[in-house]
C-alpha cells in the first residue's frame, strides 16, 4: 500500500446473541490485537454497499441485507508497519441466512496467500477493550444502537 493515499472502506456489523463477528489482527507495531469490522476497500466506481456486499461475499461466502449506516469514520493509524488514512462506512448487516457454515469462527486464506481471521466475541469483551476495536468510535455507536434497540419502542431485536 502507498503510505501516501487514503483507503476508503466498506465493513459490515454482524451481531448476534450478544455476540459481533471480527476480524482479528495482531499489530507487529505495538502487539495488540485489533478487532475490526469485516469487509475491504471500495473500488473506483462503486459505491460502499456494492463494496460491501462483494468483499462479504468474498471473505466470508455471504450474501447480506443491510439495515442501515452506522456510520462514517475517518482515522489515521499505523498497522504492521504501514501508515493508513482510512475512511471506512460502516453497516449494521444481517446474512440472508444464518444457517451458512461461513458464519462459524474460522481462518479464511485469500488469493494474495493472506490469512485472515474471523471470530465471535462477546460484546461486554469488546466493552472493556475499546480502544483496540476499529475503526475508533465504532463501539460507541454499537452501543447507542442496542441501547436503542432495548428501550420500550425502540426498533426490532438484532438476534
Amino acid at each position: 500500500m502507498n503510505t501516501n493515499s487514503i483507503r476508503v472502506r466498506a465493513a459490515a456489523v454482524f451481531i448476534k446473541d450478544d455476540r459481533i463477528l471480527v476480524h482479528i489482527v495482531k499489530n507487529q507495531d505495538d502487539g495488540k490485537i485489533w478487532y475490526i469490522p469485516p469487509g475491504g476497500g471500495i473500488q473506483f466506481g462503486e459505491s460502499s454497499i456494492e463494496a460491501l456486499k462483494r468483499e462479504i461475499k468474498e471473505e466470508l461466502g455471504l450474501e447480506i441485507s443491510n439495515e442501515g449506516l452506522i456510520g462514517s469514520f475517518e482515522s489515521y493509524h499505523s498497522i504492521n508497519g504501514i501508515k493508513e488514512h482510512e475512511i471506512s462506512f460502516v453497516y449494521e448487516s444481517k446474512p440472508l441466512s444464518y444457517s451458512s457454515i461461513a458464519f462459524a469462527n474460522r481462518d479464511i486464506v485469500e488469493e494474495n496467500g493472506k490469512k485472515k481471521t474471523f471470530q465471535w466475541v462477546e460484546l461486554e469483551t469488546l466493552k472493556h477493550s475499546q480502544s483496540l476495536v476499529y475503526p475508533k468510535g465504532l463501539f460507541e455507536k454499537i452501543e447507542i444502537s442496542q441501547r436503542s434497540r432495548t428501550t420500550p419502542g425502540g426498533a426490532r431485536p438484532m438476534s
